[in-house]
């Protein structure tokens, strides 16, 4: 393994300014690496004269802020040698993306709440999620940060996690105690960022990770039919009447059937592009898009429903510049529009709860029920199931119109 050298430096561009005074930096060298420069954060830049360059007593006592200064080279000299260690041990190499994440991390690098923090605020770079998803890890950074405010990697073992599981068992919910697929996606973040802390900075074992979870069981009630509406509530939807007042009941509305027509979540619906959108000369318009929560593919024929065009030409954005198909103000906070979208559920008499997933929920069921074939259902739902991978590269635009030949949805006013 190769060991970085660490060496602390003062004015290394070697540039001599009026005032005579230099910042100071660790200059780090992973052979065969260029030299790579840290800048030390210091009250007084320091003169020529006030250095020595001798370890532990970097600066001369004739600067002011010398103890403090030295002080802080050795403790991020000390951050450098620690992380070296630790991967030493485990026979891992270093780099410099290792130390910048170490050397730039806020907190105190022995607490996991502060390491959780860091790793919402500076998420690696092959980590790329939906805001909604990076709020339900903030959330339970929160919960955790409430359950005890500090827990040290030296603490973390299935005890602990058992406790957390049941301190959110404890928690108020919407139905009364916090439910436990609540509970199974806050777990699910906590392993996520306990495995990132195991496996790319050494503070744990990646083994231990799995066995403290193995120890811990969460029974997810299997989801309950009926999720999705039926042929005549959307009818009610589709006939609602707005008054100028309340257009955004009547925009919220819109968005909420292009949800159906599409099986799009609310979030793809925000970043769904003009050049996504397509139009065959004998069928009409068509999507061809992926999904923001797994980025696979999916081609929706919008041309099965008559509505969705009108939805377009009413709320697209013509501003050249803007890649988006919708203009931004076609859309508000998903809890605003989930409850915007109960209020419709009342005016239609529409006795099941609406929300964000409903849409999905009631698209696939359509096609199912229209005699949609699997394959194609599919490809539109933009599924990643391994039963389904082989249909991705078979099902093209032409499949899609055959294999929805015998659906008709325009003679249903929806």
């Amino acid at each position: 393994m190769i060991i970085p050298v660490v060496t602390p430096v003062i004015n290394w561009r070697g540039k001599i300014n009026k005032k005579g005074t230099y910042p100071i930096h660790l200059r780090v060298y992973i052979n065969p690496e260029p030299y790579r420069y840290y800048p030390i954060k210091i009250p007084l830049k320091i003169r020529l004269d006030q250095w020595s360059g001798r370890d532990g007593i970097w600066l001369k006592d004739n600067h002011p802020f010398a103890f403090e200064i030295n002080t802080k080279i050795a403790e991020i000299k000390s951050k450098i040698t620690e992380l070296t260690k630790r991967f030493y041990m485990q026979n891992k190499s270093i780099n410099f993306y290792i130390i910048d994440r170490e050397i730039l991390r806020k907190g105190d690098r022995t607490i996991f709440n502060d390491y959780f923090k860091n790793y919402i605020e500076r998420p690696p770079a092959t980590v790329n999620l939906d805001d909604i998803t990076w709020e339900k890890y903030r959330a339970c950074l929160l919960h955790l940060n409430n359950f005890q405010s500090k827990i040290s990697f030296a603490e973390i073992d299935e005890t602990l996690i058992a406790r957390f599981k049941n301190y959110l068992a404890g928690l108020k919910g919407q139905k009364g105690k916090m439910v436990p697929a609540t509970i199974k996606s806050y777990f699910d973040k906590l392993r996520v960022v306990l495995n990132h802390a195991a496996k790319k900075d050494r503070f744990l074992d990646p083994q231990d990770i799995e066995n403290y979870f193995d120890e811990i069981k969460i029974t997810v009630p299997t989801k309950r039919e009926g999720q999705h509406l039926e042929i005549e509530e959307i009818q009610k939807l589709r006939a609602l009447k707005f008054e100028k007042k309340d257009k955004s009941l009547e925009r919220d509305r819109d968005v909420f059937l292009f949800q159906i027509y599409t099986g799009f979540y609310y979030n793809d619906l925000q970043i769904l592009r003009k050049d996504q959108l397509h139009n065959d000369i004998e069928y009409g318009n068509y999507i061809i898009s992926e999904r923001d929560k797994n980025g696979r593919p999916t081609i929706i024929p919008l041309f099965k429903f008559p509505y969705a065009t009108a939805i377009i030409n009413r709320y697209n954005d013509n501003v050249p510049d803007n890649n988006y198909l919708f203009q931004k103000n076609t859309f508000i906070e998903i809890q605003v529009y989930n409850r915007n979208l109960k209020l419709l559920a009342k005016r239609a008499n529409i006795a099941r709860p609406l929300s964000n997933k409903t849409g999905r929920h009631t698209n696939a069921q359509m096609w199912i029920r229209f005699g949609a074939e699997r394959p194609i259902l599919s490809k539109m739902m933009g599924h990643e199931k391994e039963q389904t991978t082989q249909n991705y590269y078979k099902v093209g635009l032409r499949e899609v119109i055959e294999g929805t030949k015998g659906v008709d949805f325009s003679k249903l006013f929806i």
